[in-house]
């Protein structure tokens, strides 16, 4: 059982005999079943063995969800999500075809004190903008987790400070929510004394960008600006390198709620993972 589908289970279980209507909301739902190349560990997120996508995971968690928001902007993954629904005519599944940045506040302000929900967020690339995770966090009723595209980030911040373009800047701000980000990220470069007398060889950078790990400490402080609670998140990597950092946060402010919570992903990510969180 994947990390996703545990907490689902725990979720739903949880929350069964509560006065609440339960939903599921996928922004970027896809087909609700493809094949991405394999991953490091991420056998954990969503199986291989003839993938089930987050569609078909949340589908199958029994008990079930009260009602289903998929959504995607790809009118053929539209087309797959309607056949889904098809085959699952005694579930209530709503589909969507907006811009995620569009569906995800207009989801989120259509919960009602009564409605409680999780929202799992995986974008293909730079889609999700920083102010539509504000929307999730003030709902103070949703449950996220989120696939935050690392390798995406790394491939716009590269080491040396100098090389960074305008049109990643602008990228970078939108996705991090801050122009702040260069300020935290890169540090000076302590130039030699002595340059090189014949003008030879690279210059110097001015500044230089830190690690990966300073890189997810960071981000998850962010997070944590919006978020009374904030799990320790996953590194999933693709032949070693930095891919996904994944991410599980609560908006419930109560700590009883996102207590119980923590308790839960702490202990499915250690069974799934093996301990071996970054």
């Amino acid at each position: 059982m994947t990390v996703l589908e545990a907490y689902l289970r725990f979720y739903v279980t949880a929350l069964k005999n509560q006065p609440f209507k339960l939903h599921y909301a996928d922004a970027f739902a896809g087909t609700g079943s493809h094949s991405p190349a394999r991953l490091e560990n991420q056998d954990m997120l969503i199986p291989y063995e003839d993938f089930k996508g987050s569609v078909e995971v949340a589908l199958s968690v029994d008990p079930a969800f009260h009602q289903y928001h998929f959504n995607d902007l790809n009118p053929a993954h539209i087309a797959e999500l309607e056949a889904i629904r098809d085959r699952h005519p005694y579930k209530e599944i709503e589909i969507y075809q907006q811009d995620a940045n569009a569906f995800v506040p207009a989801f989120c302000s259509s919960l009602s004190g009564r409605d409680r929900a999780i929202l799992f967020l995986d974008p293909y690339s730079t889609q999700l903008d920083w102010s539509t995770l504000e929307h999730v966090a003030i709902t103070e009723k949703v449950d996220l987790w989120l696939l935050f595209p690392i390798s995406v980030i790394l491939r716009m911040m590269p080491r040396d400070g100098d090389r960074i373009r305008p049109e990643w800047r602008e990228t970078l701000n939108r996705l991090l929510g801050t122009d702040k980000w260069e300020e935290a990220l890169y540090k000076p470069v302590d130039l030699p004394m002595i340059g090189d007398l014949f003008g030879d060889g690279d210059p110097t950078p001015l500044a230089e960008r830190t690690n990966v790990d300073e890189l997810q400490k960071w981000v998850s402080a962010r997070l944590g600006e919006l978020f009374p609670y904030v799990a320790k998140p996953v590194l999933l990597k693709n032949k070693g390198r930095p891919l996904f950092l994944f991410f599980f946060a609560v908006s419930n402010p109560e700590p009883k709620a996102w207590g119980l919570a923590d308790k839960a992903v702490s202990r499915i990510i250690e069974k799934d993972v093996g301990g071996d969180v970054p």
